[in-house]
């Protein structure tokens, strides 16, 4: 009967929260990002590297708590000073090849793989101390060359670089995000994608949610062996 309630409440688990289980966030720009501006492309010169703002009211930037700032991996949507929008905040290591095209903005086009290798080069751009802000503008490049925003011949030399590096990275490793634990995707219900470091930056009900969960099937369960245990008495 253990074994069976045990299946009950994973049955539970798995019914309410999705494997790419979307939250409520709202992000904010303002105005200001890290990299050095990037000219190559067709809509001229755009700011790249980490974008400021904040994410469910967590300031993100230079020396804040929500980490270094939101990364975009969109170039052809604009993102204007003092916007405001609302996203789903999704795990990235929830996503896979099922869920990949409904529940992401490039799912469709570039597929598992294309995610594998932004979540590498985002990853690193996160993990990487004393990045300049020629590196960072070299990784944008690279993000928007994968999403299909500039082409080959309008990156430069440290760009190409770092899609080749993330193409061989993927071959070698495979195209799974479970790794990813650290990073969050923000899908739009505005003007970009964004990436961020979702240690620091819980979407609005997230993991309150999950705890709920948790907890309701576990009360669950603790009444269901309490009532068999009453039962295997009274025989």
């Amino acid at each position: 009967m253990k074994t069976t309630l045990l299946a009950m409440a994973t049955a539970v688990l798995a019914l309410f929260v999705s494997p790419a289980f979307g939250q409520n966030s709202s992000l904010y720009f303002n105005g200001t990002a890290q990299g050095n501006r990037y000219c190559g492309g067709t809509d001229g010169c755009v700011q790249t590297g980490f974008f400021d703002g904040s994410i469910n009211g967590v300031n993100v930037g230079p020396s804040q708590p929500g980490g270094p700032g939101m990364i975009s991996d969109d170039y052809n949507d604009y993102l204007w000073k003092g916007e405001k929008w609302r996203a789903n905040g999704i795990e990235v290591s929830t996503l896979n090849a099922t869920d990949i095209g409904q529940d992401t903005l490039f799912g469709n086009s570039i597929g598992l793989g294309g995610y594998a290798k932004l979540a590498y080069l985002v990853n690193q751009m996160l993990t990487t101390s004393g990045l300049t802000n020629a590196q960072l503008s070299a990784y944008s490049q690279a993000l928007w060359y994968i999403t299909g925003g500039v082409t080959w011949n309008e990156l430069n030399a440290a760009a190409k670089a770092l899609v080749n590096a993330a193409a061989g990275y993927v071959n070698t490793n495979g195209t799974s995000l479970a790794k990813y634990t650290n990073l969050w995707l923000y899908v739009p219900n505005g003007p970009q994608e964004m990436w961020a470091d979702g240690r620091m930056t819980v979407p609005e009900g997230g993991q309150g949610l999950m705890y709920l969960l948790i907890a309701g099937a576990s009360c669950f369960g603790g009444i269901f062996l309490r009532r068999q245990s009453r039962l295997t008495h009274r025989t």
